[in-house]
C-alpha cells in the first residue's frame, strides 16, 4: 500500500487466502464474487457466497478458511481511513465503525461489481488524476453500503425484530442445549448469514457473542444463589468445556469461580 495513496485492491481465492488469525491498522472491504468460503472475525464464523460483502475494522483479529471442495473468490479493498476526506470519513465510520456483513441486494451486487471494476481499472492505469476517480468511486462505493445497512435496519424495524426477540427468549430459556447459528436461523425461517446479520442489529451483538454473555450471567447468579458445584453450574448454563469456562468467566468478571463465590 502506498504511503501518499493508502489504498489497495486484491483478489482473494482457495489458493492465496490467509489462513492464520491477523489484524491490521487499516480498514478492510471484501465481496465475494463466486463460491463459498469461511470467514473467522475472533470468536466468530461465518460461511460466506456470492453477494456477501463484510468489513474488517482496522485491528480486528480475522482469518479465512476454504470449506472442503468448495472453490471461492473475493474481492479485498483495504485503504486507511486518512484517504477519506472528513465528509466521507464520517459515512465510512457510521457505516463500518464495526464488523459489518451483510448480502447486498441483486441490484446492489451490480452496482458493487461494477464499482469495484472501475476501481481496479483506475489503480491499474495510474492514469491522471486518478486518484480523484478513485475517491469518488469509494464514495458512491460507501453510499451503496451505507443504503443496504439502513434497508436491513428498516427491516427489523419492521417485524423481523420480533422474531429475533423470539429466538432471544427461546436462548433464555434453553441455554444449557447446545444452541447453534445455523438451527437458531432455522427457527424463524432464515438463512444463517442473514439471521447473523440481523441478530447483530437487534441485540447489538453477536449470536455466540450474545449466547455466553448470557450463560455467564446465569452462572454468576447461581454461584451467588445456590450451593451447586462449579462443574455443575458450568453444565447448567451449557458449557461443555471446563477451561474455556474459567477462561470466559474471568474475562467477563475478572474473577475465577471460586473467588466470584467467595467474595
Amino acid at each position: 500500500m502506498q504511503e501518499d495513496f493508502p489504498i489497495k485492491f486484491e483478489i482473494r481465492n482457495e489458493t492465496n487466502y490467509n489462513p492464520v488469525q491477523h489484524g491490521h491498522e487499516f480498514l478492510q472491504i471484501c465481496y465475494v464474487l463466486s463460491g463459498i468460503c469461511r470467514h473467522v472475525v475472533q470468536d466468530e464464523q461465518a460461511d460466506l457466497m456470492r453477494g456477501d460483502l463484510f468489513s474488517i475494522p482496522p485491528y480486528t483479529m480475522h482469518c479465512f478458511m476454504p470449506i472442503a471442495g468448495q472453490s471461492f473468490e473475493l474481492v479485498q479493498l483495504d485503504f486507511m481511513p486518512s484517504l477519506l476526506e472528513e465528509t466521507i470519513r464520517e459515512l465510512s465510520s457510521a457505516t463500518l465503525k464495526q464488523h459489518l456483513l451483510i448480502n447486498l441486494s441483486p441490484r446492489s451486487q451490480i452496482v458493487i461489481e461494477r464499482l469495484m471494476e472501475d476501481i481496479k481499472s483506475e489503480l491499474d492505469a495510474k492514469e491522471s488524476y486518478h486518484q480523484y476517480a478513485v475517491r469518488a468511486d469509494l464514495l458512491k462505493f460507501l453510499v451503496v453500503i451505507s443504503r443496504e445497512v439502513n434497508g436491513w435496519m428498516r427491516a427489523t424495524e419492521s417485524g423481523y425484530e420480533q422474531a429475533i426477540r423470539e429466538v432471544i427468549d427461546y436462548m433464555k430459556q434453553n441455554m444449557e442445549k447446545p444452541l447453534a447459528l445455523k438451527d437458531a436461523a432455522a427457527r424463524v425461517s432464515l438463512s444463517p448469514n442473514y439471521f447473523s446479520s440481523l441478530f447483530k442489529m437487534v441485540a447489538g451483538v453477536t449470536f455466540s457473542g450474545f449466547l455466553t454473555e448470557l450463560r455467564l450471567r446465569k452462572a454468576g447468579e447461581l454461584l451467588l444463589e445456590t450451593e451447586m458445584s462449579v462443574v455443575e453450574i458450568l453444565e447448567a448454563v451449557g458449557f461443555k468445556h471446563t477451561g474455556h469456562f474459567y477462561k470466559m468467566f474471568k474475562k467477563c468478571y475478572g474473577v475465577t469461580p471460586y473467588e466470584y463465590k467467595k467474595n
